[in-house]
């Protein structure tokens, strides 16, 4: 039988003051294109960051760095990076800063976010609007300015946007070292999904706050003696992966039993470690293809 009571996830004080202390990196990272470019003129203070160069400079690879500007949701059109000093943005002109937040927006840069009525932002220089609706593009210098309540504020609303926070109640016949995080947040970044499931199979902490990727994920599994089975049936202890058309691992999941598995669904700090019912499982990631591995 699967279970079905769903219960609602807080993080704790301790985690929300790291999320707070995390949220916006001191490295300030815009997007840019060509007319941007342009209007800097001579007198550009800033890096300016060939795409191809910026993905593979190790610089920009930090993990913290990547999930606070998550990388994946900007327009992989976009031909450029700036890096600019602190305080760059405000010695532009209110024109080039209003241009250069508005593209910040217009292509998925992260640390945007809608501005509703009950926010109350006074930061208007870094308020523009896009698509009718006023947007506030965060970077170090205005997040410095804001008061801690208002850092507070938009760290919350920010991380319950990343997904649900409900969860299963944890059974008595979920492993012990699995009690240990279920239903918990991290307070580092980068730990993946792979991550959550090597954990959930090895019993090593540590495993949980890595991001694994998915070659280092299939060897350690089969290193565990798991392999890959032709079942419908899931057994506590079955790991499950989905796989996109090229073969490329989209998600992996930890089976507890009686339906439930353990669970990560991305990488970034507001993504929960907890224990989440097969039919949601499905629901989020049953367009992908299905494997079961099980110990030998």
């Amino acid at each position: 039988m699967t279970a079905s009571k769903t219960i609602s996830l807080s993080p704790t004080e301790e985690v929300v003051q790291v999320w707070v202390a995390s949220m916006v990196p001191s490295m300030d990272l815009f997007m840019a294109d060509e007319r941007l470019v342009t209007q800097l003129g001579t007198q550009a203070s800033v890096l300016i960051i060939p795409r191809a160069e910026f993905d593979a400079h190790p610089s920009y690879r930090d993990v913290r760095v990547a999930n606070a500007y998550t990388y994946w949701t900007i327009d992989r059109e976009v031909p450029y990076v700036l890096h600019a000093p602190p305080r760059w943005m405000e010695t532009l002109t209110p024109e080039m800063r209003r241009d250069v937040l508005t593209y910040q927006v217009q292509v998925g840069r992260g640390l945007v976010f809608p501005v509703s009525d009950d926010m109350f932002i006074d930061q208007s220089s870094s308020v523009v609007m896009w698509d009718d609706t006023p947007h506030l593009v965060l970077h170090r210098s205005v997040w410095q300015t804001m008061t801690d309540a208002t850092r507070r504020r938009l760290t919350m609303t920010y991380a319950g946007a990343w997904e649900e926070w409900t969860t299963s109640p944890i059974p008595p016949t979920c492993p012990d070292h699995v009690k240990r995080l279920a239903n918990t947040f991290p307070v580092n970044s980068g730990s993946n999904c792979l991550a959550a499931t090597l954990f959930a199979v090895t019993g090593e902490d540590w495993i949980a706050s890595q991001w694994v990727h998915p070659g280092t994920f299939l060897q350690t599994l089969g290193q565990a003696d798991y392999a890959q089975v032709e079942t419908e049936i899931r057994e506590s202890g079955d790991v499950l992966t989905f796989v996109d058309e090229a073969g490329r691992i989209q998600h992996a999941t930890y089976c507890i039993g009686n339906g439930l598995f353990f669970n990560k669904n991305g990488q970034t700090l507001f993504n929960p470690w907890k224990l989440i019912q097969e039919r949601d499982l499905f629901e989020a990631w049953g367009s992908y293809t299905c494997h079961s591995y099980r110990r030998l």
